[in-house]
């Protein structure tokens, strides 16, 4: 799209949303462009859906989301640019009114979504280093081995300050502190120690943050809270200099001796209960779960999976949903190639078409809303689909090396000696989909309905 064409979206949008001064505060994950707004009465979610460009609309908890596509990024500066300084205004007003299931969804979405890309090239860098040398291509033992294993690992190592930074901005203070935090966990003086240590006289215990997801993240919630309780007793004339100072002086020991130890037991309890029903569970819990999926991801509830999967990377170094979400994500393409086929408007065959291949290529949300979400029915070939091939994948135990988009562009997250059985899997969820699509007759689009 060109950028006229993003000034007209964002006017369209902006008028159906109620107007700038009814939007408190806007966000953008890979594919939506995500408003809250003071009075959801306001908003015309029907109009949206039929602004060019625009592939749907939903609400979740009071969140209107207009989903966009891979656009997003692009059309993201040119709406915000154009709400003045009302969304702050009524961002401060409006605020008590988010509910706190927004508040929770909101903040995982912001927290995880910026660190994404990061943990996806790494994850398909170590996937296809792996992969090379699973089949004899590489010596392991050679330079530019090691130094490509370092720069896929490094990622994950250092996965705290990334979560500190993209925390920070969610919990409202200052990220160069939430970082420094997190350096302070991985500085070679603590990680070096090999029993517990003190300071101020209290037991600091001897924990490996490195990798981990869920302390960092508490510890800069804690430090918001301090840093805000600084900048209300200390001037402003001095706040600059002794309010960072007060805050890495006492967030530091509390995530030391507190927070970080707790936490990370906690971290381990829920990763090992996930990895605990997943392997009780087996082919019955994938077929649950890849039913559900693509509900998930049409609800905008699928971002608190992401936690849960680096939980795993973290303490195990795999990852066992990643398989499940991209047979999920293959047949929600399959339903919609399905509907390519047997519809008889040429429009929606292209649509559908166009949407399925993007599903199976990583983004399910065009055949989600542009043609699952339109005729209702082929949800149950989807969700059909989904469960065949991820109770392949349970029963198989097949397992990813990081996060990425998938089932087609992250495909080099399996490559090993399940590869082929990864494959197998996506086709079985692809033709079950395509199946049961066919035989639960959906009522096919009408030109004056799609328009």
């Amino acid at each position: 799209m060109k950028k006229n064409q993003y000034e007209a979206m964002s006017d369209q949008i902006l008028k159906l949303a109620g107007g700038p001064e009814n939007i408190r505060k806007t966000s953008h994950c890979f594919t939506r462009l995500r408003l809250d707004v003071s009075d959801l009465g306001k908003c015309d979610t029907e109009g949206m859906k039929q602004i060019e460009g625009v592939k749907g609309c939903v609400v979740n908890s009071g969140q209107v989301q207009v989903i966009i596509g891979k656009e997003v990024e692009d059309l993201f500066p040119v709406f915000t640019s154009k709400l003045g300084t009302s969304q702050k205004k009524e961002q401060e007003s409006g605020e008590k009114k988010e509910t706190l299931a927004n508040k929770i969804l909101n903040g995982i979405a912001g927290i995880f979504i910026p660190v994404f890309p990061a943990l996806a090239a790494s994850g398909l860098l170590k996937g296809i280093l792996l992969a090379l040398n699973f089949g004899g291509v590489v010596n392991p033992e050679g330079d530019t081995y090691t130094m490509l294993m370092m720069f896929s690992d490094a990622v994950f190592y250092f996965l705290p300050v990334l979560l500190a930074f993209s925390s920070a901005k969610v919990f409202g203070c200052k990220p160069t502190l939430a970082a420094v935090l997190a350096c302070i966990l991985l500085h070679p003086t603590y990680t070096a120690m090999t029993e517990a240590g003190s300071i101020f006289g209290l037991t600091v215990p001897v924990v490996s943050y490195s990798s981990t997801v869920f302390p960092i993240i508490v510890g800069v919630f804690v430090l918001s809270l301090i840093e805000k309780g600084c900048n209300k007793v200390i001037p402003k004339s001095f706040s600059g200099l002794f309010t960072p100072l007060i805050c890495i002086v006492i967030t530091a020991p509390v995530m030391l001796v507190v927070v970080g130890p707790v936490v990370n037991v906690l971290s381990d309890l829920i990763g090992n209960a996930v990895i605990g029903l997943y392997n009780v569970t087996g082919a019955f819990g994938g077929a649950v779960f890849g039913a559900v999926y693509p509900f998930l991801v049409f609800t905008g509830l699928h971002h608190a999976v992401v936690p849960v999967e680096l939980q795993s990377l973290a303490e195990l170094g795999y990852d066992p949903l990643l398989a499940l979400c991209a047979a999920a994500n293959a047949a929600v393409g399959g339903a919609a190639l399905m509907v390519a086929i047997d519809s008889k408007n040429k429009e929606f065959k292209g649509l559908s078409l166009s949407s399925g291949i993007t599903a199976l290529i990583g983004t399910t949300e065009p055949a989600l809303y542009g043609v699952l979400g339109i005729l209702k029915r082929p949800f149950i070939g989807a969700a059909a689909g989904g469960a065949a091939g991820s109770a392949f994948m349970a029963a198989l135990r097949i397992y990813s090396t990081g996060l990425g988009p998938v089932p087609g562009a992250g495909a080099a997250l399996f490559l090993g000696e399940k590869f082929g059985w990864y494959l197998v899997g996506i086709v079985i969820s692809v033709i079950v989909a395509m199946v049961v699509t066919h035989f639960v007759r959906f009522e096919d689009v009408k030109l004056e309905d799609q328009k």
